[in-house]
This record gives C-alpha cells, structure tokens and sequence, in this order.
C-alpha cells in the first residue's frame, strides 16, 4: 500500500493536484481527496488542527487511542499531539491549521476530542477552503472557534480496543458489520474468556462489546448511504432483519433517519 506523509503541518497527499489549499494570517484551510491508499503516517504539527472529513470515513490514532470517524465528527488535534491517519475508502478530508494562540478558551483543547459537526460548523468549515475576502474570512474563522468552543462532544466515536485480541475482533466487524457471532463464540475462536474480551472492550472504548458493536453498524452504514446504497439493502448488510429496527437505531445515533443522512452527504459532496 502506498504511504503519504504531511509533517510539519504540510498536507502531501496521495496526488497534488486533487488537494485545494488556502494560506491565510493566521491559518491554514485546506481539502485532500483520500482513497484505501491514502495512509498518513504518525507526525505531528506545530499548529493546532481541525479535522473533518466532508465525505468517507477515517481511521484516527492519537494520544493511544485508535477511532473511526465520519461526517458528523470535527476532530480537534491540539499541538505537538502525534497522529496517524488511514482511510477506509474514497472521500476528502478538510483541515483547519491554526496558530494555538487562536484556540478556543480552556484546558480541555490541549487535549484531542471529537466534537459534534452540526450544519453550520460543517458549512464553516468547508467555506474557509475557499479564496474569500481576508475580512471575511477572519470572520468566519472566528466563527468556527466560537462554535467549536461550545459544541457538544461526541463521546460516539468508534474507539478500536487497544487489547490485540479484542481489535482483531472489532477489526472484523467493521469489515463485516452483520456478522452475528455472540461474543462468547469469538472469545471461544481466539483460545481467550469471554470475559476478557468484554473487559477489554470496556476499558479501550468506554463500551460493551453489544454497544460498541451496535455503533460500528450505524458507523459502516453511515459509508453505504453516502455511497447511495438503498436504505432496504444497507440495513440487511449491516445486520438487521428490518429496515424499521434499522432507522430507529440509526436516528437514534445520528439524529436524523437514514434517508435525510444519505441525503445531506448528497449535497456536502456537491457543495465540495
């Protein structure tokens, strides 16, 4: 698999010229096309970063902790935080590099967080991108931080356990979200108890292994509708038996049915 790096707050993708960049006074704005080749290895910036990815998914590795994130995530790497980023398949990642000294206020942003990407933040932060007026866009940059300051965070995102044995099972559902096997049978498949797996689970992500396993679902069914699979044909390859028991578990995660979601990603992927 071919590798891309970006130290030092320089974003090198996989192609040049699929990236749009913007240098301003105070921050960077930029947009890459990422695809399952897309791997950036572990750096770290010297500016502070925001992170969204506009259309796909990302595999994140910061601070010990390993997430997969989608659209309705801003993810906040402060610093100096070492970072690795993977990609599961096509879609754009969207950064913001700012000076620390234009953080949002508290000691909580020296530390990475996921927090919640509602339209306006989402618009926000896409609209930077663009060459715009230098009044203007300190003020939309101003904007961002003030939403940023007061978003919600997202304790939603799909950790991975750091426990091997317990990864490799997550690992396994993600690539095959209807997979039913009880978590007694994958402990039983890897030689371990059941309650070491669910032990792990708990401790690496802040979930069960049900919970966890309900969240990585929702999460690889979020990439099939932006990819305009049929909400009938999403919720079987996912695991549920149907599409009622489905859009009630998706809206309850994302806040939205999974038609509107699909949608939404519709227009974000045009706006781009």
């Amino acid at each position: 698999m071919s590798r891309s790096k970006h130290p030092a707050a320089v974003l090198t993708p996989v192609r040049p010229e699929d990236v749009a960049g913007t240098t301003f006074d105070n921050f960077t704005a930029s947009r890459s096309k990422v695809g399952r080749a897309t791997h950036f290895d572990a750096h770290l910036h010297q500016e502070d970063q925001l992170a969204w990815m506009s259309s796909g998914s990302m595999g994140l590795t910061v601070h010990g902790d390993h997430w997969r994130v989608r659209q309705d995530h801003l993810v906040w790497i402060p610093a100096g935080m070492l970072h690795e980023m993977s990609f599961e398949g096509p879609g754009e990642l969207v950064s913001v590099y700012s000076d620390p000294a234009a953080r949002p206020a508290g000691d909580h942003w020296h530390w990475p967080r996921a927090v919640q990407a509602d339209e306006l933040s989402r618009a926000l932060i896409s609209h930077v991108t663009d060459a715009l007026h230098p009044a203007r866009r300190s003020k939309c940059h101003a904007l961002l931080v003030d939403l940023l300051e007061h978003a919600p965070v997202q304790h939603d995102v799909v950790a991975l356990p750091q426990d091997p044995r317990a990864r490799l099972i997550a690992s396994t559902l993600l690539d095959n979200p209807a997979d039913a096997r009880e978590l007694s049978q994958w402990a039983a498949g890897l030689g371990v108890s059941a309650k070491t797996i669910a032990r792990a689970f708990v401790a690496d992500t802040g979930s069960s292994f049900r919970a966890w396993r309900i969240q990585a679902r929702l999460h690889s069914a979020a990439g099939m509708l932006t990819r305009g699979q049929p909400v009938q044909s999403v919720a079987g390859e996912v695991g549920y038996e149907s599409a009622s028991s489905f859009i009630v578990a998706f809206k309850q995660r994302f806040g939205m049915t999974p038609a509107r979601y699909a949608l939404q990603a519709t227009r974000s992927s045009h706006a781009g």
